[in-house]
């Protein structure tokens, strides 16, 4: 009996173990997307670190802010997301934040632009970092002023977000 739960413990610890990695990233998001007047809240924060786009030898971080959790490919694969968001099945703030800590690209994503997502990079798209450095993202992410998809959809966002940063991923 003793074996048993000393291996059962050696399970779940090793399982723990596994799960841990799966989970990096994740974090906690409050705040709203509006995109043709109809609010939703993003409570879901993903952060994981990717090659710089401007400076290569730096990294860049990706924060992904959401109606519904996310798992799988949909964390790191652009064209999963755009499936869901086609399907009706993810409204999200995507940003991606450079290592001085502004937002240099922001794709929003619903089903009511018809298209594809709104996506590129703004002075009006804002980063407000609380902590920033690589391992840890926490700030708020806001549009100055609404903005509009090439259909005249109107969108806005502000979100208060914290998610510790996965790595980048090893190719």
């Amino acid at each position: 009996m003793k074996k048993h739960a000393v291996m059962l413990a050696a399970v779940s610890v090793l399982s723990l173990f596994f799960v841990m990695p799966a989970k990096a990233g994740e974090g906690q998001a409050a705040g709203t997307l509006t995109v043709a007047k109809k609010p939703v809240q993003l409570r879901h924060a993903y952060a994981h670190a990717q090659k710089g786009f401007f400076e290569e030898k730096s990294e860049d971080v990706l924060i992904l802010l959401t109606d519904v959790p996310l798992s799988g490919a949909a964390l790191t694969d652009a064209f999963e997301r755009r499936k869901m968001e086609q399907a009706g099945k993810l409204r999200s703030v995507e940003a991606v934040i450079d290592v001085k800590g502004q937002a240099i690209n922001v794709t929003v994503r619903d089903k009511a632009f018809g298209g594809p997502p709104v996506s590129g990079g703004s002075t009006e798209d804002v980063f407000e970092p609380k902590k920033f450095d690589g391992q840890t993202a926490t700030g708020r992410l806001y549009r100055k002023t609404p903005g509009a998809s090439f259909d005249d959809v109107p969108f806005t966002y502000d979100v208060t977000f914290s998610a510790s940063v996965a790595p980048r991923a090893k190719k």
